[in-house]
């Protein structure tokens, strides 16, 4: 007969394998970690970037070339998202943020153009890939400017800012690791 100690460790057992296979199908595919190991020394944390690819649900499993096209389409949807949120802001801007937004409208509209252009460029010449996709970055850094040049206390916008500059960041990473075409 097996005493109430043993019937315990039986269930913590199993418990604790149960735990740590459900940990393990969670865990990011080598490659999702290797690029955001990567991307969290230049911006960002390490979780932030997994964060952002596991919006797309199929980046788990990619390859480099389908998760630098995930990537990048988070990234242009990232960046059309907030050009669409500062259109809103517009409308009912006081005289004193107007110049600011004017100026965070147009980073994010040449953000989302640099995120494109990086895109179409991914089959036929990664390095311009790779330089588009660090440019995206740029843009959005020259709205956050903007608002520090102007004092500017916009609410979302610094927090957009961070998510742009960290899509530009693993879409630099991503496209700096794709096979360059000859």
């Amino acid at each position: 007969m097996y005493s109430l100690a043993a019937h315990r460790f039986m269930f913590l057992t199993i418990l604790l394998a149960f735990v740590s296979r459900s940990k393990a199908a969670n865990a990011p595919s080598i490659l999702m970690q290797d690029i955001c190991k990567e991307t969290a020394k230049s911006h960002g944390s390490y979780d932030d970037c997994v964060s952002a690819l596991e919006l797309d649900p199929t980046a788990d499993s990619a390859d480099i070339n389908k998760l630098a096209k995930i990537s990048l389409q988070l990234g242009i949807s990232n960046t059309a998202n907030t050009r669409n949120y500062i259109k809103k802001l517009l409308k009912n801007a006081t005289p004193e943020s107007q110049e600011t937004l004017n100026t965070c409208l147009s980073s994010y509209v040449a953000a989302t153009a640099s995120f494109k252009s990086a895109l179409s460029e991914l089959g036929e010449d990664p390095l311009s890939a790779n330089y588009d996709s660090l440019v995206a970055g740029d843009d959005v850094q020259a709205c956050e400017d903007e608002m520090a040049r102007n004092k500017a206390q916009i609410p979302g916008i610094i927090t957009r800012n961070n998510y742009g500059k960290l899509y530009s960041a693993i879409a630099f990473v991503v496209t700096n690791h794709l096979p360059q075409i000859s």
